[in-house]
């Protein structure tokens, strides 16, 4: 299995709303899966209005997931938000997800996340940690990150705009200097 990292374009929109609207996704990722909001939420960044970086996720070119990555420096108002969690200077930011149900429990989320930092730390070379929060009720989540070197911080209540960080939450970091890969199981 061979994944890959494309960016996101718009005819990928009505996919995302698919995936966003999975029972296996909707609990995580709580935001509009309408096309009009994904192309409110999601345009920008595929205009490069947005310096997030939106990635459809394909094993051996099938697209599996969805990823992106961006600079904590570039959203003051989520690095505020992870504020309790520690001070991220130099930190990129991670979400995630596996959009096809079929493919959960095969490895993937570990893989892709081993991916996604390492596409971090090529894209972003001043960058030192890697930044990730999830729910602390979504355990294949960060599991998956303790598989691939994540370490967990902090726990708590983030408060965000977000919909998708209400209840309680873990955030996780991964250093540079552990940036080799870890093995896969």
């Amino acid at each position: 299995m061979t994944l890959s990292f494309r960016p996101l374009q718009r005819d990928d929109f009505g996919l995302l709303s698919q995936w966003f609207s999975q029972p296996h996704v909707l609990p995580w990722w709580r935001e509009e899966y309408d096309l009009e909001s994904i192309e409110v939420r999601y345009g920008p960044g595929v205009d490069g209005d947005d310096h997030t970086e939106l990635f459809i996720v394909q094993d051996e070119g099938r697209p599996v997931g969805f990823a992106q990555l961006y600079l904590l420096d570039d959203n003051p108002g989520w690095k505020r938000s992870l504020e309790p969690a520690g001070n991220f200077e130099a930190a990129v930011g991670i979400d995630y997800l596996l959009g096809e149900e079929a493919v959960i429990g095969q490895g993937l989320g570990p893989r892709m996340i081993e991916d996604l930092v390492e596409q971090a730390w090529a894209s972003n070379a001043e960058a030192q940690l890697v930044v990730a929060a999830v729910q602390q009720a979504n355990r294949r989540s960060w599991r998956a990150l303790e598989k691939v070197g994540f370490r967990r911080v902090w726990a708590g209540e983030i408060v965000s705009d977000d919909p998708s960080d209400e209840g309680p939450n873990y955030v996780y970091v991964r250093q540079r200097s552990s940036a080799g890969k870890t093995g896969h199981h």
